[in-house]
């Protein structure tokens, strides 16, 4: 499946994004549907590879999350480049969404905490495969205001993509259980 820009679609053959994926934290269904994908060996639905970054406050409680056109409250994240890595495209799309940079947040997890997908529908329906990376950042870190970025608890997360509610959930558990470590 072709896109506007260059962006790994799949089907198809991404080692370099394999090798992240292989490393996941919270393997499901959907990160097993994914390798597979990855391999070349098809998924029910095509789509492309893309990166997001959860960020929740040192202690959990607080998530950042971005006004999207489509989606409503979502998790700062988008498609990646051609030869880049989730990671490397999960920190871009951070910054252009949130203007924080990697000086600003701090690596939960060594590999992608989880893989969740979105489903667009319309003219050209497809899915977005997300590999989501999870840091931590002071809630008193600069956001750029332009973006719609902001702070909401955990406990109030706002109407957004599918699964963003359970995601947040158990990505602020994760959190909870690297701190007690």
């Amino acid at each position: 499946m072709a896109h506007p820009h260059p962006t790994p679609d799949l089907p198809g053959r991404w080692p370099k994004i394999r090798a992240e994926v292989e490393r996941v934290h919270l393997a499901d269904s959907e990160s097993a549907a994914l390798l597979r994908a990855l391999d070349g060996d098809g998924c029910a639905v095509a789509g492309h590879v893309c990166a997001t970054t959860w960020i929740l406050s040192p202690d959990g409680a607080h998530t950042i999350l971005v006004r999207h056109r489509t989606f409503g409250w979502s998790v700062p994240g988008g498609h990646i480049e051609p030869n880049e890595s989730t990671f490397e495209g999960g920190l871009r799309e951070l910054e252009e969404e949130t203007g924080l940079t990697r000086y600003d947040v701090r690596p939960v997890l060594e590999g992608p905490a989880l893989v969740h997908v979105t489903d667009l529908v319309g003219e050209r329906p497809h899915r977005h495969w997300n590999v989501g990376w999870l840091w931590t950042c002071d809630r008193d870190a600069p956001l750029s205001p332009g973006e719609g970025a902001r702070w909401f608890s955990v406990d109030s997360v706002p109407d957004g993509p599918p699964g963003l509610v359970s995601d947040v959930t158990r990505l602020a558990a994760l959190v909870a259980r690297t701190r007690a470590i």
